[in-house]
């Protein structure tokens, strides 16, 4: 479904409201077309290529729920930030920024992100800098380089029509994903305060329900708890020492019911992230193959 937001920005939701594997879009009706991230509606897409012509997708980010439709559009010239265009040029380095390279999820991940998400290198026509400023035909933006989901995650802001398309900061229930490799929570803290301090009158996620009108702060701050909450869970269950598998198992983020190898992943890349900080911190420590909160 498309929701015009202005008569040149438009929404394109993708499937299952915009839930995993899917995302939604933003298409620019100008400048020959322009799409903004590719994981929405692989029918709207093809059919506004036709109609309105398509000649650039910005990517917001390297992840699989963005560039699912990607390899539909192969004529069509892709733009990303400077960080993050190497994980969509070379599937070793996409590997490499989820953690996966040597890990046990490595040949699940090999098969599900070439085959179920159809992941083709390409290449990167324009290195987007934070704070550039974004011309597609009569309509300009400016660049927002918003890094913690991502080292190069862009943000969009349409100043004149006060858009800011927030990405995969996507305020939703389900809270932040900070567990690729180079992924920070601190840096993903001070981007989602950043973004909520720009003050846009529409904000467009990427996730569930994609348009946030006037303040964000609240909605910004309940996102963020999300990951107070996950490090509370895990330093009650560290009174005792764990393996890191017992800590899979535990399934702080996404519950005992969700089995299989993507939610094993998805619980050690945030879980290790939590542990990095209270190592580091001397909060917890590790005896060989156990974790364990200090007394």
């Amino acid at each position: 479904m498309i929701q015009r937001l202005t008569d040149r920005i438009w929404l394109i939701e993708g499937g299952k409201g915009g839930r995993y594997p899917y995302s939604h879009s933003l298409y620019i009706r100008d400048g020959g077309g322009v799409l903004i991230d590719c994981g929405s509606d692989d029918n709207e897409i093809l059919r506004l290529k036709k109609e309105e012509g398509l000649r650039t997708v910005v990517m917001t980010h390297y992840h699989e729920d963005h560039f699912l439709f990607l390899h539909m559009l192969p004529d069509v010239e892709v733009w990303a930030t400077g960080e993050d265009a190497p994980a969509l040029e070379s599937f070793e380095t996409l590997l490499d920024r989820y953690g996966l390279i040597g890990s046990e999820w490595e040949p699940f991940f090999r098969k599900l992100l070439s085959e179920k998400f159809s992941f083709r290198p390409r290449s990167v026509v324009r290195k987007i800098a934070d704070g550039e400023r974004l011309r597609f035909g009569q309509t300009e933006a400016t660049a927002i380089v918003a890094p913690g989901h991502t080292p190069g995650h862009l943000c969009v802001l349409f100043p004149a029509d006060g858009i800011l398309f927030l990405g995969d900061y996507d305020l939703s229930g389900f809270g932040p994903w900070y567990g690729d490799k180079p992924g920070s929570i601190e840096a993903l803290r001070r981007s989602t305060r950043m973004l909520a301090e720009v003050g846009a009158k529409i904000n467009v996620v990427s996730h569930e329900a994609p348009v946030h009108s006037g303040d964000i702060g609240p909605e910004a701050a309940a996102y963020l708890s999300h990951i107070d909450r996950r490090e509370e869970a895990l330093r009650e269950f560290l009174r005792q020492p764990r393996t890191m598998r017992e800590i899979i198992d535990r399934r702080i983020v996404y519950g005992e019911e969700r089995k299989g190898p993507w939610f094993d992943y998805g619980e050690w890349a945030l879980m290790t992230k939590h542990l990095e900080g209270m190592l580091a911190k001397g909060e917890a420590a590790r005896d060989g193959e156990h974790y364990q909160m200090r007394k």
